[in-house]
């Protein structure tokens, strides 16, 4: 099968993808613009529109308010704060907020905040390996689901349907995936 070139890109830069992990982050208090800047940096690839923001102030503002994230500490956000936001940003891409918030507090309570980041961060670049590695494979393609213990089943399960929700809205995005290859090699076939 043969990608059209915006998901050909697409897949490249998803199976590139390396989310920076809780380590990485700043050791020092930074203001929303700023927090906002890496999110938009880290997940660019959720390909948001001027009018549909990836996040805002008013986003962060909101998730203070229902709890989701703690107030900032003299309108500074630290490491836990953003986070918390990129895990919140990502998941509503599947969840409602109060899911998100559910299954937040869930993985903090079984790995600590730390390494719950840091393994949603893991978990969710091998989903996209999984799931983009094999797209232009010219047969079908099919994968496995490894390595799922009964601590990590929903986030295995979240991070795929992440994953999967973001190709799907591509390839709609780009008019199938070879539909117009296709066409093209039926009109030469008949000749």
């Amino acid at each position: 099968m043969k990608l059209k070139p915006e998901l050909k890109e697409y897949q490249q830069q998803l199976l590139a993808l390396a989310f920076i992990r809780f380590d990485d982050l700043p050791d020092f208090g930074i203001y929303s613009d700023q927090v906002i800047a890496i999110i938009e940096k880290q997940l660019s690839f959720l390909n948001a529109t001027q009018e549909e923001r990836i996040i805002t102030p008013a986003m962060i503002n909101n998730y203070v308010k229902l709890q989701l994230i703690d107030r900032p500490v003299k309108k500074k956000y630290f490491k836990t704060h953003i986070a918390q936001l990129i895990v919140i940003t990502l998941l509503k891409q599947v969840l409602p907020l109060s899911e998100v918030k559910k299954g937040l507090d869930l993985q903090v309570s079984i790995r600590g905040f730390r390494i719950a980041y840091d393994t949603f961060c893991q978990e969710l670049e091998y989903a996209f390996r999984m799931l983009f590695r094999d797209l232009d494979k010219k047969e079908h393609f099919t994968y496995t689901l490894e390595d799922i213990h009964s601590e990590n089943i929903a986030l295995k399960m979240i991070t795929l349907s992440l994953a999967s929700k973001l190709l799907t809205q591509k390839i709609i995005l780009v008019d199938g995936v070879s539909r117009a290859s296709q066409k093209g090699e039926e009109t030469n076939d008949e000749s």
